[in-house]
């Protein structure tokens, strides 16, 4: 508990209408661990015409508040007091501080302070009263952005977060924790979940006040902080080690992150089947808005809003890249994913030369080519005079290198991939030189003919 240092100004006295100047600046209440010792931050101050009556010999008295008041402890006599301890500084300094050791649950109750000095300066002040608690509190964990308490606030039955940090927000997580005897220290030490944590670029500020003992973790919160775990341990050297706990978990908005865009498993797609490409992101708060995009467009128009995308029935045209866009208050980020329409063979055609024919003797070359993805993985030529069909040859092209009539005949192709086949043909014609000439002869009559 915060001790409440108070000055009173004590009226107990008006000297021919002269307000008079005592008073006493110390806590209302301070706390002590049994066993242990108490430590009372303690100024006084007295009326200016007893100022030459206030010497390094003056008592400095503590009464205990009881019927009838019983001394604890004089300065003038230490070794006779019931409470065992010592007065800090000098009477002319005005140095009330004290620390009683060894604090029992009897000593429990309201003291006083008393000052007598020669002559005629004798004054009781103001009381403060000694709480004794038989086992040290938690210490208390407090997070500070911008120098100001990210505090909490209770709603209803339970206590939430009035805000969270933001990523990129230097933080102060404060451990502090009463000190009880400035002669046995506490100690404060920090521990997190997950561990490195505390190894990541955090500046750790350890300070004693006149009352507190104070840690301070300062740092810059990223993503990795959300939902960490800070715990501050206390360990008090009493009679036997006493340790206390207190854990903090931070709460950290960030802008989208880890965003991904996925299809099936396979990768692929079947022409005519539907398909549906999916996006993911790790924000907070969570992603607001998933929009997704063709990356063909310039600029970028949107293909559709959501987490999912699904394309009902799939043709080649919707092969390409998609790009989601994961958005949150805080920020954007964008994924990719590759969507391949698959299909069979098709518009698979076979051909020749552009004459369509080829003399005896001559080499020709058919040629098969088809749309597939993936692509063809095996051309196959065939005989259709055969029954059943025997394959020719493999291969995109059908090279016969010196022909004969035996070669003329229809010669079908087949494309095949992993999805499927085609077949196309084509009319192999292989003629003789003779009649090539006849050929020649007979347009150059019908030449004639047509002249008369």
């Amino acid at each position: 508990m915060m001790e409440i240092s108070v000055t009173f100004l004590l009226t107990g006295c008006l000297i021919q209408g002269v307000f008079c100047g005592f008073s006493i600046s110390l806590p209302e209440r301070v706390e002590a661990l049994q066993g242990s010792c108490v430590f009372i931050p303690c100024t006084f101050d007295i009326d200016q015409q007893y100022v030459t009556e206030l010497t390094d010999d003056s008592k400095r008295i503590w009464y205990k508040d009881v019927k009838p008041p019983t001394v604890v402890f004089d300065s003038s006599s230490p070794d006779t007091a019931s409470l065992k301890g010592e007065i800090f500084g000098t009477p002319t300094e005005k140095n009330c501080t004290t620390r009683f050791d060894n604090v029992r649950q009897g000593d429990e109750g309201s003291y006083y302070f008393r000052v007598e000095g020669s002559g005629r300066l004798k004054y009781n002040y103001y009381k403060v009263e000694i709480v004794v608690i038989n086992s040290p509190p938690k210490p208390t964990v407090s997070l500070f952005k911008d120098q100001q308490e990210v505090k909490k606030v209770k709603e209803v039955t339970e206590v939430k977060e009035v805000k969270e940090v933001t990523e990129g927000s230097s933080v102060n997580l404060r451990c502090s924790t009463k000190i009880f005897c400035s002669s046995r220290p506490a100690n404060l030490t920090w521990s997190s979940s997950p561990e490195h944590l505390l190894n990541e670029s955090v500046t750790q500020q350890q300070r004693q006040e006149q009352t507190e003992l104070i840690s301070d973790l300062i740092f810059t919160v990223t993503q990795r902080h959300h939902l960490a775990t800070f715990t501050c341990t206390v360990t008090h050297q009493l009679q036997k080690q006493i340790t206390k706990h207190k854990s903090r978990t931070l709460r950290v908005q960030y802008a989208p992150k880890n965003t991904s865009a996925h299809v099936n498993a396979s990768g692929f797609v079947l022409e005519g089947r539907s398909v549906t490409l999916s996006c993911s992101s790790d924000a907070n708060p969570p992603v607001l808005h998933y929009t997704w995009y063709r990356d063909t467009e310039e600029p970028l128009k949107p293909v559709q809003s959501g987490q999912n995308l699904t394309i009902s029935n799939t043709d080649p045209t919707h092969s390409g890249r998609y790009v989601c866009t994961a958005q949150n208050e805080h920020g954007a980020q964008n994924a990719s994913v590759m969507l391949d329409v698959q299909y069979a063979p098709k518009n698979t055609s076979a051909h020749v030369n552009a004459s369509g024919f080829v003399l005896e003797g001559r080499s020709v070359t058919l040629s098969c080519s088809s749309d597939a993805n993936p692509p063809v993985l095996n051309y196959t030529w065939y005989r259709d005079t055969e029954e059943p069909l025997k394959p020719v040859q493999s291969g995109q092209n059908l090279t016969i290198s010196n022909t004969d009539p035996t070669h003329s005949r229809r010669y079908v192709c087949t494309a095949q991939n992993e999805h499927g086949t085609q077949n196309a043909s084509v009319m192999l014609d292989v003629q003789c030189e003779y009649q090539e000439a006849l050929l020649i002869y007979s347009q150059s009559l019908l030449y004639q003919t047509s002249d008369f």
